[in-house]
């Protein structure tokens, strides 16, 4: 009786194939490939990605005139460190600038890297016939979605095209791990 009501207690761990939707993912490690251009600077750098409901950690590495930078954030304050000092502001995407010359809106990216449009601001979407997000105007950004791959049993975007005038960025996402 004991080993009946121990075992109603345990909860099964979650894992990727819990997952049918991209909105029922809230933590996730993704690593990948984010390239960008304006009119003055261009580059790339791999990134490691972990999210959580509030907060988030991005590791960037490479030629970012950097050498690796390190972006966390949790509501109200952002922090970024380089080899070249270390920076705060209320937003991850404020600091971003640091980065690449143009605001990046990291939290708008923590729902366009799902495939989900950001719920923060007006958008224009279009969906294919599996209902996935191919094309979003979102906060002055024009992005394409144009590659989908399962993760588990659900299909995540693994690359995003975006431009806003000249400023424009790519991000390949290599590795996708959501989490429970």
């Amino acid at each position: 009786m004991l080993a009946l009501l121990l075992s109603a207690c345990q909860t099964r761990p979650v894992t990727t194939g819990d997952f049918t939707r991209p909105e029922q993912i809230k933590r996730w490690e993704m690593n990948g490939k984010l390239g960008y251009r304006t009119p003055e600077d261009g580059g790339s750098a791999t990134f490691d990605w972990e999210q959580a409901p509030r907060h988030g950690a991005i590791h960037f590495s490479g030629p970012l005139g950097f050498g690796s930078a390190e972006l966390t954030w949790r509501p109200g304050m952002a922090r970024l460190e380089t080899a070249k000092g270390q920076w705060q502001a209320r937003s991850p995407g404020e600091l971003a600038w640091h980065l690449t010359g143009f605001w990046l809106p990291v939290s708008a990216l923590e729902y366009w890297s799902r495939g989900l449009v950001w719920p923060g601001a007006p958008a224009d979407a279009e969906e294919n016939e599996a209902g996935q997000l191919v094309r979003l105007r979102q906060l002055g950004w024009e992005l394409e979605f144009d590659r989908y791959e399962p993760v588990g049993r659900v299909a995540l975007p693994h690359r995003i095209k975006a431009e806003q005038e000249a400023n424009r960025f790519t991000l390949l996402i290599r590795e996708w791990q959501p989490l429970p």
